[in-house]
């Protein structure tokens, strides 16, 4: 991936969305994000990138295969595999009028000839990256797709220039990064494994990070409160 900074826009219909992915499947929706963004600004797109659109309103994207990938990293299977995985996975949308689950890409193909990736998005796929009425966040896509955990990428969509205090439940946090059925009554290595690596990360990395405090039901760890704040030293 070009090493350019540039900040992208995302719904947080998309942001606070429930679902587990892997890092490169993080790194395939961020290229959404971005291509969705460009073409909503009508802007030129990059040479090999091209956007089309089927009678059924999908759309078929083709990007070359090296900007899925992070600085230095040419693994072109890992991309292949967490096209795999999209295709077979979906995301929970729901809005003022319906609940559903839609599948995230269709009909993946990668030419050989030209690594080139080939895909369809759904129209409501499109819609939730650029569905801003619910708020937006706004993030640097280079700082983004260069994290290694994807729970560091998460928690970086939540407080990329948002500085304001959040408390989430613990069992609702597990559910929006997809972790519902792991760390059963171990919410100590929840916070453990997850979020102090997470911020570990974004303290190291990140434009943005936080600070927490665990809230407690009685005895029990119950929520978690985080405070983000600047690092401007490790602006991009």
């Amino acid at each position: 991936m070009k090493a350019d900074s540039k900040e992208v826009i995302q719904g947080y219909v998309l942001t606070a969305a429930k679902y587990d992915f892997s890092r490169y499947e993080k790194l395939i929706m961020y290229k959404m994000v971005e291509i969705a963004q460009d073409d909503l600004k009508g802007k030129k797109l990059g040479p090999g990138y091209s956007i089309n659109q089927t009678l059924f309103n999908d759309k078929i994207l083709e990007i070359p295969i090296k900007d899925f990938l992070p600085e230095g990293d040419k693994n072109h299977a890992q991309v292949k595999k967490a096209l795999t995985s999209l295709r077979n996975k979906t995301i929970e949308y729901e809005d003022a009028k319906e609940w559903r689950l839609i599948g995230i890409i269709e009909k993946p193909v990668v030419e050989k000839y030209s690594d080139k990736v080939i895909f369809e998005v759904q129209p409501l796929i499109w819609e939730a990256i650029l569905n801003f009425s619910k708020g937006h966040t706004r993030y640097e896509l280079h700082a983004a797709m260069n994290f290694k955990s994807v729970y560091a990428m998460r928690f970086y969509e939540m407080f990329s220039k948002n500085l304001k205090p959040l408390t989430l439940h613990i069992d609702t946090l597990k559910e929006r990064f997809g972790l519902s059925d792991k760390y059963t009554n171990r919410p100590a290595d929840f916070i453990k494994y997850v979020v102090v690596a997470a911020k570990k990360e974004l303290d190291s990395k990140s434009e943005f990070s936080f600070n927490y405090s665990i809230l407690k039901d009685g005895r029990q760890m119950s929520s978690i409160k985080f405070v983000p704040y600047h690092i401007p030293t490790n602006k991009n």
